[in-house]
């Protein structure tokens, strides 16, 4: 398949990209500076609509992930409209050219985690896609209104959209920063819920996703099955959220995000883990 990746020379989109042609697809890596090559390069800005709708003209699937990833680095006003007006700009432009596949960037903060001003304690652990959403700063924001958009997308077309709720994504050079001092305080990371993916992981996802077929919008949260944390998990929320009751037993590290909604819809787990450096 002809895959469009917008965001393609970020952090995400270099490992997205080997991972689609490994597999034998086509792809157009689409950002607003250039990558490393190894693939058509197309320069574009997502946030302006003509140019959205002709960098996806050919494609057959798209995978969005161009966007700000957090709230520190611009004005929360440009943070929140680049990130919406993108992802608005990507999916109109798919419903134009029928594209009917597209995996668009989420975040775990579309729940509010990391970014909220005060450590929030959830309602249960692991927390799920059934989980209500706290977020309250811009990027986080952005990215519920993005799977919100998504939702609205697929109420009039047969399309099939999938939002990843990415967590903490890490090359696998940056695992040994846990192996070589766990995390024995589990305050510091309490918001974070102690969660990481690893880039390899979140770009087979990607790929799993467009080949599996269901029908509308999904979120899914992506994470290692394990924390970054070097004490048993259930310890940790004792710690840090005393009183959040379990929904089901965390096991030694176990993560305390659940990502089994993904190996329902499309057969993803995550592999690896810090701890086998």
């Amino acid at each position: 398949m002809r895959v469009v990746v917008t965001g393609g020379s970020g952090k995400a989109g270099s490992a997205i990209i080997p991972e689609l042609l490994e597999h034998g697809h086509e792809v157009l890596s689409v950002d607003t500076v250039a990558g490393d090559g190894g693939t058509p390069f197309m320069r574009a800005d997502v946030t302006d609509y003509g140019q959205t709708l002709s960098v996806l003209r050919d494609a057959d699937w798209v995978i969005h992930m161009a966007a700000i990833p957090s709230p520190v680095s611009d004005p929360p006003e440009v943070v929140f409209s680049t990130n919406t007006v993108s992802t608005w700009n990507v999916l109109q432009a798919a419903e134009v050219l029928g594209i009917t596949k597209l995996v668009l960037a989420s975040s775990v903060n579309a729940v509010g985690l990391v970014f909220s001003r005060e450590t929030v304690p959830p309602l249960y652990l692991p927390i799920d896609e059934e989980h209500p959403t706290r977020a309250e700063d811009s990027y986080s924001l952005s990215k519920l209104v993005g799977e919100e958009i998504a939702d609205g997308f697929c109420r009039k077309n047969p399309m099939q959209i999938a939002s990843f709720r990415f967590h903490g994504l890490r090359r696998d050079d940056d695992l040994s920063e846990y192996s070589a001092s766990p995390e024995m305080d589990p305050l510091p990371g309490a918001k974070s819920l102690w969660g990481y993916l690893r880039l390899a992981d979140a770009a087979r996802a990607c790929r799993m996703a467009l080949e599996a077929d269901w029908e509308g919008h999904e979120a899914f949260f992506l994470n290692a099955s394990d924390t970054t944390l070097g004490l048993p998990t259930e310890q940790a929320v004792a710690a840090a959220y005393p009183g959040v009751p379990l929904s089901k037993p965390l096991p030694g590290f176990q993560a305390a995000i659940d990502c089994s909604k993904a190996q329902r819809f499309f057969g993803w787990e995550s592999t690896g883990s810090w701890r086998d450096n």
